[in-house]
């Protein structure tokens, strides 16, 4: 089981490392426009709600002084690499938590066998869960909080069908978390242990093939 495991942390590792070169290549791209830039199209037309609402031309890091309030093309530089930075943390910090989801089906497999609970697995259990929570918040706030590229395109492409199997996942991961909380003392137990199973193993499978997504282009 564990020879599994760690092909397919190898495996993941080769995807993201992979990932990191193609976003820095696209990010080298921003980073060398043509200088007559204005400052209208220093911005996307289309960004995230929560970058517009940090780092748009009246965001809040710019009303407060942690990004430059005037736009030109030396600080939106500046703030790409903050992208890039950004992003390797999500990438890193996303495959730690990747990793985490599949100890933790390991661990649960384990645990719902009858005659194989103990406090001590319930515990890891629990502890591997809090690490996943605290891994999965962290890599989407460098997501969602990171300022935006120099153009979003509106094509259907890899990166498109990552932003759509984030919101998959997201899903499984608050399922996953309210029906963990609904097994102890619920009258039927069973039944939400397979639901909650459903879910984890969904959220699971959507992250990684999130993941998978940055490799292939198209």
């Amino acid at each position: 089981m564990f020879k599994y495991f760690f092909c397919t942390i190898l495996l993941v590792c080769s995807i993201v490392s992979h990932a990191q070169n193609t976003a820095a290549d696209s990010l080298l791209l921003d980073l060398t426009r043509d200088e007559s830039s204005t400052t209208e199209s220093l911005l996307p037309d289309r960004m995230l709600i929560t970058q517009r609402m940090l780092w748009g031309e009246h965001g809040l890091y710019r009303k407060v002084g942690i990004a430059p309030k005037v736009l030109t093309n030396e600080t939106r530089e500046h703030e790409l690499k903050i992208r890039r930075t950004m992003f390797r943390i999500h990438q890193a910090v996303g495959l730690a938590t990747a990793a985490g989801m599949l100890a933790q089906g390991i661990v649960g497999s384990r645990l719902y066998k009858p005659g194989n609970y103990t406090d001590k697995l319930k515990n890891t259990h629990e502890g591997i869960a809090t690490g996943i929570n605290i891994g999965y918040i962290t890599t989407a706030l460098m997501s969602f909080t990171a300022p935006p590229p120099m153009v979003n395109r509106k094509k259907f492409d890899n990166i498109k069908l990552h932003k759509i199997l984030s919101y998959v996942h997201l899903s499984g991961m608050i399922a996953t978390n309210v029906l963990s909380q609904q097994i102890d003392g619920n009258s039927n137990p069973a039944n939400i242990k397979k639901w909650h199973r459903a879910a984890a193993f969904t959220t699971f499978g959507a992250y990684t093939a999130a993941i998978a997504t940055i490799k292939f282009e198209f």
